[in-house]
């Protein structure tokens, strides 16, 4: 084969070796950033055209803090984690997180919504919910490995080793939270907003999931939506939505 022959076929090759070392989605941390989330005179409507939940609302979340979001049924705290996440877009002001405007698609963001649900019958089990964790820190032609030790500490960490290979339609409300927090847990997600995460807990899987998101050597920084009063020592920055606003109570002691 001639010279030139050799150095064509090289490069159309390359593609293919390339691919399967390029991740789904762009790395980004927010290791540079102090804040790990904010929002300066931000408004936001809970649907596009749809009146204001908010307006004026400024807050800065401390990165590996732990932040409470309280506020009565109505006052947007849902609205709020949900433009957080990329899922509405503000109304006015400015926004960021992870030093990013917030869009869909980010591994380092993961959100929980009150009541998650999947089209039934979601042909799904647990284990492999819990490993699509795994997908965007993959190439795309890359095999993943669904039987990780990373997916198996996870689902020890919360309780649900015995459950792995339940279908995702026949867990509870409770165990489906659990099991979301698996995989953001799997996806190595810096920011977690969470919308009443204690829901639907009985008491023995509010204790791992406290003991997961209250972790002293956690990395993470959470924002999660409560209803409950008692228990706000825990958090380092009490975020309070009430007519239409927020202003930041004082918290407990900072997040080792």
């Amino acid at each position: 084969m001639k010279e030139g022959g050799r150095w064509l076929d090289a490069l159309s090759g390359l593609p293919l070796r390339l691919l399967p070392t390029l991740p789904y989605s762009r790395p980004e941390s927010a290791s540079g950033n102090l804040w790990t989330a904010e929002a300066e005179d931000l408004s936001a409507s809970a649907e596009a055209g749809g009146p204001l939940a908010f307006s004026g609302v400024n807050f800065r979340l401390r990165k590996g803090g732990r932040a409470a979001l309280t506020g009565p049924n109505g006052s947007g705290k849902s609205t709020l984690l949900r433009v957080l996440a990329g899922l509405l877009p503000p109304a006015g002001g400015a926004v960021r997180a992870l030093g990013r405007t917030p869009s869909t698609g980010r591994p380092q963001i993961a959100f929980l919504a009150q009541r998650p649900a999947f089209t039934t019958p979601f042909p799904i089990t647990l284990r492999r919910l819990v490993a699509t964790g795994t997908y965007a820190q993959h190439g795309w032609f890359e095999e993943c490995s669904h039987r990780s030790g990373t997916v198996e500490r996870a689902l020890a960490m919360l309780g649900l080793s015995d459950l792995a290979e339940r279908q995702v339609q026949s867990l509870s409300g409770g165990q489906l939270q659990r099991a979301l927090l698996a995989r953001a847990a799997v996806q190595g997600a810096e920011l977690l907003l969470l919308d009443e995460p204690y829901a639907a807990l009985d008491d023995a899987s509010r204790e791992l999931v406290d003991a997961h998101l209250f972790a002293p050597d956690a990395k993470f920084s959470v924002l999660m939506s409560t209803h409950g009063i008692g228990g706000l020592s825990r958090f380092d920055q009490v975020l309070e939505m009430s007519g239409g606003g927020l202003r930041e109570r004082a918290g407990g002691a900072p997040h080792a």
